[in-house]
């Protein structure tokens, strides 16, 4: 048998395994239960991935995300291994044959969405499955105590009385004390293991500026630190904002929303990884799965309304251990509408219930009846149409979402699916009948190495298209071609969100929503916010100790990296002495505007770039195309 190193350098060609990998792995394949607290970047998948081949078996994994999902199963195909998953996206049959399969061991990973643990078609197979380990991936959705809670989460023991002798692996990147403890009686571990690295990151400085000019210190900041860069926003409008004004000064920038369609996404993205533009203005939609290790720098233009979610995006920066800065603009006006989207996020009963009336007319569902189709719907024009604002439409959709009243898919991945309906022999009589195809058919087999003959195969569209030298629509009118004739199931990715009816329309009640819950999570929800405004105040004394306190770490060292740190001791120069530092600078000849902060932020602080637009403005210096500075007509 391979050892664990063996395991990861044959599929993952890694040389050795990250901090704290091989020990959790170690005490999976013990069949321990096992519960570890990794940070964003530290390899979570490894640790059930490793174990998982190595024990003979197929690993059942608990994913959220359909995105991370379909991401995961790509990734372990391209490597040989047989993986697939099971979510909202998928019809009755495409389901159905996954779980036959899956019974027949043709897989060694099965992806599962919470909310599909409890279906009979699921219940009635698991139990004929060789399942080796149950991974339970972001395992904070469990608890109400968790800033992403999930109540389907809560279904997951029920595996435990079908699979009884399994180990559970959970895995998260942020938990408070109270969700640990939350996660290990909720999934009924039994003598746990519990893995916890330090929340640390030594070579990540936390920052926060306050400023009222959020969008003239971003473009500083873009301007000042190298590499590339990530900005997150609260809304989509603010995205294109940062975009436009960073490339009007000579950044190459892109915004990414939800509200984009798949191709536009998948281009973007593509752009960002192969560093083709530097920095990407997104929305909380953007990060998850996104594997770019050289991100140097992650900026918030908007707080997030808890530390969990701050911490998971600033971790993005720097996952290749080199030096990076995670920073937060910080103001106000911002805090203000923060505190009125924290209110929003939990609307009235009424009008949640009200929202669900609104949607079944919209879709005319049924009091009666079958009623498990797929509707792709613009979410502002449903709100426009039921006449309710559409941020409080949007948290009602999620609230209906999490209690399995319907499923609401925010998000719909690039990928489209495909799979052969017909064997080998009659797809070579398919090519010699229609020899236009052929090169298609040639080039499907190619990529898939067989397996769309038994499953579905996921693809980006514009990838594929691009490759064959084809336009996009080309390609997707040939594979509507074939779809119709029987020769394959083709299923197009999905542009829009994606809503999804599991009842006959009836008359809600607080009962069902279990609404005495989310009266608890919004006064959970306040508590969370105050402590995120506590974090961007000066009082703290540390930036990363306070999000390691927070976190439950009992630790007194402070970073020496962030902000607050750096201001202990620094000389208070008043503004005539920041300028006339500057101007000795530019004595010794022109520098750019980047290099001048990199040369005496450490005497002047914060207050270096005020001095700066300053003199730019009193022409006492100026500032050419390319940011260098020179002594100006007002010296």
């Amino acid at each position: 048998m391979q050892s664990p190193l063996e395991t990861l350098k044959k599929y993952w060609n890694y040389p050795a395994f990250r901090p704290g990998q091989e020990e959790i792995i170690q005490s999976v394949l013990a069949g321990r239960d096992t519960l570890a607290l990794l940070p964003t970047g530290g390899g979570k998948s490894i640790c059930y991935q490793v174990p998982g081949l190595m024990s003979g078996g197929l690993t059942l994994v608990i994913s959220p995300l359909i995105a991370l999902m379909r991401d995961q199963v790509e990734n372990l195909n391209k490597r040989g291994i047989p993986a697939t998953f099971i979510n909202s996206t998928l019809s009755f049959a495409q389901i159905d044959r996954k779980l036959s399969l899956a019974m027949e061991g043709s897989y060694r990973f099965l992806y599962i969405a919470p909310e599909r643990v409890k279906t009979e078609m699921f219940q009635a197979r698991v139990q004929q499955m060789n399942v080796k380990l149950i991974a339970v991936d972001e395992a904070h959705c469990i608890s109400q105590w968790g800033y992403d809670f999930r109540p389907a989460y809560q279904n997951l023991p029920v595996l435990r009385e079908w699979l009884p002798r399994i180990p559970v692996l959970a895995v998260t990147a942020t938990a408070t004390p109270e969700v640990k403890t939350d996660i290990l009686e909720k999934l009924e571990m039994k003598d746990p293991r519990v893995f916890a690295q330090s929340f640390r990151r030594d070579n990540l400085s936390f920052r926060v500026y306050q400023t009222d000019n959020a969008a003239g210190k971003i473009l500083e900041l873009v301007r000042k630190f190298a590499g590339s860069g990530i900005i997150y926003c609260r809304t989509r409008r603010r995205t294109a904002y940062l975009a436009k004004i960073l490339s009007e000064n000579g950044i190459p920038s892109q915004a990414y929303h939800g509200g984009m369609d798949n191709k536009d996404r998948t281009e973007v993205q593509a752009r960002w990884i192969s560093n083709e533009i530097r920095v990407i203005a997104a929305t909380n939609a953007f990060g998850m799965g996104i594997d770019k290790p050289d991100v140097r720098f992650v900026l918030h233009y908007n707080l997030p309304s808890e530390l969990e979610s701050y911490y998971q995006e600033a971790g993005r920066a720097g996952r290749d251990g080199k030096p990076g800065v995670a920073a937060v603009i910080s103001n106000p006006s911002d805090q203000a509408e923060l505190s009125d989207w924290a209110l929003e996020k939990y609307p009235p009963f009424e009008t949640v219930a009200d929202s669900y009336d609104r949607l079944c007319d919209i879709f005319r569902i049924p009091n009666v009846g079958a009623v498990e189709a797929i509707h792709g719907f613009d979410v502002g024009q449903a709100a426009t149409k039921a006449g309710i604002p559409a941020r409080t439409f949007y948290h009602a959709l999620r609230i209906l979402d999490n209690e399995g009243v319907l499923n609401f898919e925010e998000n719909p991945d690039n990928f489209a699916l495909i799979r052969f309906r017909i064997g080998p022999r009659a797809v070579l009589e398919f090519k010699e009948r229609h020899p236009a195809y052929a090169k298609l058919v040639d080039f499907i087999l190619r990529n898939s190495g067989g397996e769309v003959y038994i499953q579905e195969i996921s693809f980006l569209p514009a990838s594929w298209a691009g490759r064959l030298k084809i336009r996009q629509e080309e390609l997707e009118e040939q594979l509507r071609f074939m779809g119709e004739r029987g020769w394959i199931d083709y299923q197009p990715a999905r542009a829009l969100p994606q809503i999804r009816f599991f009842q006959p329309r009836h008359r809600l009640t607080r009962n069902e929503l279990n609404w005495h819950k989310y009266n608890f999570l919004q006064d959970l929800g306040k508590t969370r916010l105050e402590k995120m405004l506590e974090y961007v105040g000066p009082a703290g004394g540390c930036r990363s100790r306070f999000i390691q306190q927070y976190f439950g770490e009992k630790t007194t060292e402070n970073c020496g990296k962030c902000d607050l740190c750096q201001a202990v001791g620094r000389p208070a120069l008043t503004r005539d002495a920041i300028h006339a530092r500057i101007l000795v600078e530019l004595e010794q000849g022109p520098v750019t505007y980047r290099e001048m902060l990199k040369r005496i932020e450490g005497e002047a602080g914060d207050a270096l770039e005020a001095c700066l637009r300053e003199l730019i403005d009193r022409r006492v210096i100026r500032v050419d195309a390319q940011t260098f500075l020179f002594p100006g007509e007002n010296i």
